[in-house]
């Protein structure tokens, strides 16, 4: 019998392709709901420009993203590392990488910036989802009236970092939206608990969307503002982190913030040169970042009641 031929590395548009349908067959297996957020969707519903998504990125039910998460790593996937950091603050979702997969699995029990509880949020999602093929097979994804909301939260919490999400945020307002689904996306908004947290970006689109006043004082909506106010970068997360810690855990937070470990140092920047002298180096580009970011953050936070940072996600380098 001829020898096998060598597996073929996939490329990262073709993994992202076929990481949707692995994971839609797996959570139908095990009888599990999911949508699909962002990546190619976002193309073939016309809320973004084509270009090649780097991760899968899913929402689960949340009821059930334990199970989903644990057979994950039973298929030989395994959580990224993360820094302390990020382990404090992103709790909502797991990042999975695989030696033969291009592409990051990030799996999500609730999306950052929907302030109704996460069970609410996932049932008024799944009630309007479509479905989209992917490698030949029918997967679940949020309507396109979801998207334009999943996309604009994904986009406020980067414009700081990149150009690219600002962008995005002045091309949803050429969106055109029918009469029937502007009345979707009010309905929708309210479901999910948006209407504070894009009020904004929903007056730029002239859709009449009241603000729940409740949602609009919520301890979730300020860390949202919060959030956004700061840049989500930079400080930000540390002081958060410092504010939610107690005791023992503060010392250990403030002490990593001024003094990363080395394997934090590593993950955060992977360019790093791992001796001491390319250590030392790094730490000291890091504390000028961190001090440039410092007034932002500080004032983001200032003046504001204590609130969790449990459904914060943490985007991009923070203070690192």
């Amino acid at each position: 019998m001829p020898p096998h031929p060598p597996a073929q590395a996939l490329t990262l548009r073709t993994g992202v392709e076929l990481g949707h349908a692995w994971v839609q067959d797996v959570a139908d297996g095990l009888g599990v709901r999911v949508l699909f957020l962002k990546g190619p969707t976002l193309t073939r519903q016309g809320l973004r420009a084509d270009r090649t998504s780097s991760d899968v990125d899913v929402l689960v039910d949340p009821e059930e993203f334990d199970r989903l998460c644990r057979e994950v790593l039973a298929r030989g996937w395994r959580e990224r590392p993360a820094p302390l950091i990020g382990h404090l603050t992103s709790i909502h979702s797991r990042t999975f990488l695989h030696d033969r997969w291009p592409c990051d699995l990030d799996v999500h029990r609730h999306y950052p910036g929907m302030l109704a509880a996460p069970a609410d949020a996932f049932t008024a999602l799944w009630a309007d989802r479509e479905t989209v093929d992917f490698a030949h097979r029918r997967c679940a994804v949020p309507s396109r009236v979801a998207n334009v909301m999943v996309l604009a939260l994904h986009s406020l919490r980067g414009t700081e970092r990149q150009e690219r999400h600002a962008a995005e945020l002045r091309e949803l307002e050429d969106v055109v939206l029918t009469p029937a689904e502007r009345d979707r996306l009010t309905a929708l908004a309210s479901s999910i608990g948006t209407t504070a947290t894009l009020a904004d970006v929903f007056r730029r689109l002239d859709v009449a969307v009241p603000v729940d006043p409740r949602e609009s004082a919520s301890a979730a909506a300020r860390r949202w503002r919060e959030r956004v106010d700061s840049g989500s970068f930079g400080a930000y997360f540390w002081f958060a982190a410092l504010r939610d810690a107690h005791g023992r855990d503060r010392l250990r937070i403030a002490a990593r913030a001024v003094w990363p470990s080395r394997s934090d140092l590593l993950l955060s920047r992977p360019e790093t040169v791992d001796t001491a002298t390319g250590r030392a180096a790094a730490r000291a580009r890091r504390w000028a970042r961190g001090a440039r970011s410092l007034p932002r953050a500080a004032r983001a936070m200032r003046t504001k009641p204590h609130v969790s940072v449990d459904r914060i996600e943490p985007g991009g380098p923070l203070w690192s």
